[in-house]
């Protein structure tokens, strides 16, 4: 039996999203034990996990210009310093944790939905020889800060070939990387059986349908866009289905509304099957997080996207509009101006539909394919190897083998 170790970080929800829609997969096949671990909450201190959990939360809704700064500013760090990066504090936090939860589980392959489980495992192999395939998964359309400090993961899936130099130029070897895109759940309806999703979900079959969501409360703009969205298509025949999430705040206001006629609303909290409502939609309206624009992309929906985001969605965003695959929004007017465009005209929706699927990597099914081929690890020898006073010692061992690591680096960087 293959087992597989996930480690996931809920710093927004994609990456438990990604997490949990490679655990289906992967126990599609059977015969395969999957563990899912929140690396920081299992391993790490309060204090980190706040600020992975509420303090990205916080920066993201209220200090947004700050965070953008911030990660901009870490975007443009010399990748050979890859060893003395800021996250490596964290991370070094867990790493105790981390060496006996492999010990005790003994996976054939861990993989990683956040650069924290890259770079643990990246460190942890600076001092033993782990047996496991590790494999990590970027999340977003951009190389984001600290993946260069996880170069010593076997393999790293990219959204696609496009992205292959950006991380060469990391430092990553070519044949570590995998174009095999964002592993989203890929329960969906196909994009010409809207209809079928509609009757599912107690919608009408035929009128233009809008889906809204906003990143589960952290972003806090949700509610906002639909009440410009529902005046926008006041005189129209036209359905939303509002996605609130965890913004329960937002759940309750919907659910008090009154709307004109010809205006139908769904009102969803928090739920699991979000591929199922975006398959009833015409157009998606959202932020630009990589798992949500991933299961649209997997949909063919096109976007229409808010410009007041996060740094990695920005980034996120401006890739999509070079493919063609998204238009965005700055304000409650051009929101407007764009929302009846997409509801009035079916070629525009066409194209922008085709160009997103252009983008289709299929990705969740692939990756899991991978991860069950790799060959199973031997653990006598590293069982044998690794002691108590190793186990207890990590953290300090792995510190020293850093510092060794970033002075060999930094030297190569100077013959370059």
């Amino acid at each position: 039996m293959k087992k597989i170790l996930i480690l996931t970080v809920t710093a927004g929800n994609a990456h438990n999203v990604c997490a949990l829609g490679m655990k289906r997969e992967l126990e599609r096949g059977g015969n395969v034990q999957v563990k899912i671990v929140d690396l920081l909450k299992s391993c790490s201190t309060k204090s980190n996990v706040w600020i992975a959990e509420r303090g990205y939360c916080l920066a993201v809704s209220k200090f947004l210009n700050f965070y953008n700064a911030f990660y901009c500013h870490y975007r443009k760090r010399d990748p050979y310093k890859r060893y003395s990066c800021p996250s490596q504090s964290t991370v070094l936090s867990t790493l105790t944790g981390l060496l006996q939860e492999i010990l005790d589980f003994q996976p054939d392959v861990v993989y990683c939905t956040h650069f924290y489980g890259a770079i643990a495992l990246t460190d942890l192999k600076l001092v033993y020889p782990l047996p496991c395939k590790v494999i990590a998964t970027s999340l977003d359309f951009v190389n984001s800060p600290f993946w260069e400090a996880g170069i010593g993961v076997d393999y790293l899936t990219v959204p696609n070939e496009d992205f292959i130099d950006t991380y060469l130029a990391l430092g990553y070897a070519s044949e570590q990387l995998l174009p095999f895109g964002i592993p989203v759940d890929e329960r969906t309806f196909h994009p010409t059986e809207k209809a079928a999703a509609r009757r599912e979900l107690g919608l009408d079959e035929t009128p233009f349908t809008v889906s809204v969501m906003f990143g589960g409360g952290s972003w806090g703009g949700g509610y906002g866009i639909f009440k410009t969205l529902v005046k926008a298509l006041k005189g129209r025949t036209a359905q939303i289905i509002m996605i609130n999430g965890k913004d329960e705040k937002s759940f309750r206001k919907v659910r008090k509304k009154k709307f004109p006629d010809g205006i139908k609303v769904l009102n969803v909290g928090f739920t699991e099957n979000v591929p199922l409502y975006l398959s009833a939609a015409d157009v998606a309206v959202n932020k630009c997080g990589g798992g949500c624009t991933a299961e649209n992309i997997n949909l063919a929906l096109p976007m229409l996207i808010t410009e007041k985001l996060a740094a990695q969605e920005k980034f996120n965003l401006a890739y999509l509009k070079r493919k063609g695959a998204a238009l965005s929004f700055k304000n409650k007017r051009e929101l407007k101006t764009q929302i009846i465009r997409f509801s009035e005209d079916a070629d525009l929706r066409g194209k922008i539909s085709q160009c997103a699927s252009a983008l289709r990597t299929n990705g969740t099914a692939k990756l899991a394919a991978f991860i069950l081929s790799q060959p199973s690890a031997d653990y006598g020898r590293f069982l044998y190897s690794v002691g108590y006073e190793d186990h207890i010692n990590a953290k300090k061992a792995v510190k020293e083998a850093l510092k060794a690591a970033d002075k060999r680096e930094r030297k190569q960087a100077k013959t370059k």
